[in-house]
């Protein structure tokens, strides 16, 4: 509604409910009802709370006392959100008179949500298990649920996520786990969802006859063990009884020093690597070893668990931003601060506050409540504006996140402080936006959450002074800047490595095209730079490395877009990327197995065409993919004589400290070769240090950890950048989204202090 109240004389139009100021709490359907009295010979038009608007109205008599020219009129609609509220009533009458009411009121909605169903526990262990249950619902919308166990510290999950992993318990101990919905208006439900469980007892320790030990990390182990060189001549390892390898007693025999040992002696031990594991996941290992005449001589088992990397941001962290915001915007709010940086963002004056980190400004007249779109520029300033501008660095672009916070070798007084990176976050509403101010990693994760948990209608990214909306298909920009930026006629990479990613600069023309494309280059680039720095490696960018690294990226985003051949194209949104070095992200060596990658894939632009598809493989969890029928694949596929000869088999010299390795991994749906339906492309297999399958592999369970959230079948780009293997640098894995791009597996550097490098 626009311009004054009227009210012509003929039409008497009143609006009795919601009274004026006064609550009104939303109904089991998230509704409330708005009613008065207007002259019979008049009609209703609508009534609005805008966005919302009704124009169904149920027509009565009028009310006692009120005269028999009147009629009472009653409608219902659901408030676009919690708390201050403003409604407008039309009416008319012929001819050409009207009537208009505008109404405050503030919506509340006392109704908790309903208990959640279904709660069960499952996974259980001697120190953890898991819990799942049901949707709860709610009139008016869930932020999300909230699980305790043992009474202690409630964790809260986001509306999508319906399960809780539990770890850190005792054995052979009672405990009790519960969960409730909490609903946008902070409502939770009445009774507690509970169910209690026992963990297991400890495992038993291994028996000391078998000799047989296993060390495990993330996501490789090792197992150890002494031969008997008279009584065995052959191994089969079994993996939760799957079978593994079968291989010579003196395979992978090493003496004391660690060295290759020939003859294998029973003074020696047996070393063997087991790669391709899940984080945080228990298995049995067993071993059985046969004499030459192939009857079996003995049995070793051992269980072990492999452990975890924390995430760059805690799981609790992203589920409570992502849960608390649905609800600061349903609640009316304009901006909500994270934890972790209310204490840097200065609250503009006359803000109210709503609940810990939720604020509602005095002035939103610029944006407003609506999402913008197109190409608008806004050339005004309000609350919400200067907010962002004063937190934002100075004409930053998309959220770059790199190594942001990273200490690694750097003296803890140089490392910069974390950079405040806002989002417009839309709610199941899309007109419940507000802003989300947090740090950059955060926000990528935040976003990441939000898509996964499909609890949002659109996002507004807030590059410093630029507003971006995600959309499917690139990115719309409507800026705040004072004089207009030019959107049309960009050319593809308008940037270099010397470009000031920080800059906004002209991110999203080309109607959005290369948005994605750009995020990942800078992210790339900014990344290696800063470790380069810190750690003092013999690498820097030149034209020619600018080149070819665009030329990957390009080919890598044609292939996500389902092509393999030119003209390039500009990757798609929620994009994973894993860049392989010559050390894991652990600075962990590595250089032959990150090698492998880059020659396999001899960057992407010659070699076999077919190549080109290994930019994008998809996760396939302990490689079932090729190993359960109908394929049927081994771990070690290349010693088996379907595919004989190759360099494994041709180069394997027992005791000579060396494994096969692969690529594409075994983990993924383009093992062996899986790769075309005709199966004309077998993976490329090389000989590399056994020790380098280890780090690889706790490589590649924290990325498949971190960045795809062990999602079975998600997709990820490999990035082979052979400068930067060549130099020795470190793997990392970053995401790209509507947030930007930002490290979900950031590089581990050696913790050191000045003077010791």
């Amino acid at each position: 509604m626009s311009g004054p109240e009227e009210n012509h004389a003929s039409i008497r139009l009143r609006v009795d409910v919601p009274a004026a100021d006064a609550q009104a709490a939303v109904d089991e359907h998230g509704k409330i009802t708005i009613g008065g009295i207007l002259h019979k010979q008049a009609t209703m038009v609508d009534v609005s709370d805008d966005p919302v608007t009704s124009s169904e109205f149920v027509l009565g008599p009028p009310p006692g006392g009120v005269a028999a020219w009147a009629a009472s009129w009653t409608t219902s609609l659901r408030p676009p959100h919690l708390g201050a509220n403003q409604l407008c009533a039309r009416a008319e009458r012929d001819p050409k008179r009207s009537a208009r009411i505008l109404r405050s009121f503030t919506a509340v909605d006392l109704i908790p949500p309903s208990n959640v169903p279904g709660l069960s526990v499952s996974n259980i262990t001697s120190t953890g298990a898991k819990v799942t249950w049901g949707a709860a619902t709610d009139n008016y919308g869930l932020a999300g649920y909230e699980v305790t166990v043992d009474r202690g510290t409630s964790v809260r999950t986001t509306i999508g996520t319906r399960s809780y992993a539990i770890t850190g318990l005792s054995p052979s101990t009672g405990h009790t786990v519960s969960v409730i919905a909490v609903d946008l208006a902070g409502n939770k439900s009445t009774t507690p969802a509970t169910v209690s469980f026992t963990t297991l007892a400890p495992p038993p320790p291994p028996n000391p006859d078998t000799d047989l030990v296993v060390k495990s990390e993330e996501g490789s182990a090792v197992a150890t063990w002494h031969p008997s060189p008279a009584t065995d001549a052959n191994y089969s390892a079994l993996l939760d009884g799957a079978p593994v390898e079968d291989f010579a007693f003196d395979a992978y025999c090493q003496d004391a020093g660690g060295n290759p040992a020939s003859p294998c002696t029973a003074q020696d031990v047996i070393s063997y690597p087991i790669t391709g594991l899940d984080q945080g996941t228990p298995y049995m290992l067993q071993i059985r070893a046969a004499a030459a005449d192939g009857t079996q001589s003995r049995i070793l088992t051992s269980t072990f668990t492999t452990t975890t990397t924390p995430p760059v941001v805690p799981e609790a962290t992203v589920a409570l931003i992502a849960s608390e915001s649905s609800r600061c915007a349903a609640m009316g709010g304009s901006f909500y601060t994270s934890p972790s940086v209310r204490g840097q963002v200065t609250v503009p004056a006359g803000s109210k506050f709503i609940f810990d980190g939720c604020y509602q400004v005095a002035n939103s007249s610029c944006i407003g409540s609506s999402p913008v779109s197109g190409n608008q520029v806004f050339k005004c300033a309000d609350d919400i504006t200067n907010l962002l501008h004063s937190v934002a660095p100075g004409r930053r672009g998309p959220v770059i996140s790199s190594m942001e916070g990273t200490t690694g070798s750097i003296a803890p007084a140089l490392v910069p402080s974390p950079v405040i990176e806002p989002i417009r976050w839309c709610a199941e509403q899309p007109n419940d936006c507000i802003e989300v101010i947090q740090t950059a990693a955060e926000a990528g994760e935040v976003v990441a959450e939000a898509v996964g948990a499909e609890a949002v209608a659109s996002f507004l990214i807030v590059a410093a002074e630029g507003i971006g909306l995600g959309l499917a298909l690139g990115v719309l920009l409507a800026t705040l800047f004072p004089t207009e930026l030019t959107i049309g006629s960009m050319f593809e990479y308008p940037i270099n490595f010397n470009t000031d990613f920080d800059t906004f600069g002209n991110w999203g023309g080309d109607h959005g095209e290369w948005y994605n494309s750009l995020k990942m280059y800078a992210e790339v680039i900014k990344t290696t730079k800063e470790i380069t720095t810190q750690e003092n490696l013999p690498f820097a960018w030149d034209g020619g490395h600018d080149q070819l690294l665009k030329g990957l990226i390009d080919q890598a985003c044609a292939v996500q877009q389902g092509h393999t051949a030119p003209p390039a194209r500009g990757c798609g949104d929620d994009v994973v990327v894993y860049v392989p070095g010559a050390k894991n992200f652990k600075f962990r060596p590595m250089p032959e197995t990150g090698q492998h990658i880059v020659d396999a894939m001899n960057t992407g632009l010659g070699n076999d065409p077919r190549r080109a598809a290994w930019y994008y493989p998809a996760y396939s969890p302990g490689g079932k993919l090729a190993s359960d029928p109908p394929n049927n694949y081994s771990r070690t596929w290349y010693y088996t004589a379907p595919f004989k000869p190759n360099a494994c088999d041709d180069l394997h010299v027992k005791g000579d400290g060396k494994t096969c390795d692969e690529f594409p991994f075994f983990t993924t749906n383009q093992a062996v070769d899986l790769t075309l339906p005709d199966k004309s492309l077998r993976a490329d297999v090389r000989l590399t240090p056994t020790e380098e399958g280890g780090f690889q592999g706790n490589d590649l369970s924290t990325f498949y950890r971190q960045c795809l959230d062990n999602t079975d079948g998600k997709h990820f780009i490999v990035l082979p950048v052979p400068s930067w293997v060549a130099a020795g640098g470190p793997s990392f894995g970053f995401q790209v989204n509507q947030g930007g791009a930002s490290l979900c597996m950031k590089p581990q550097p050696p913790v050191t202090t000045l003077g010791e490098h």
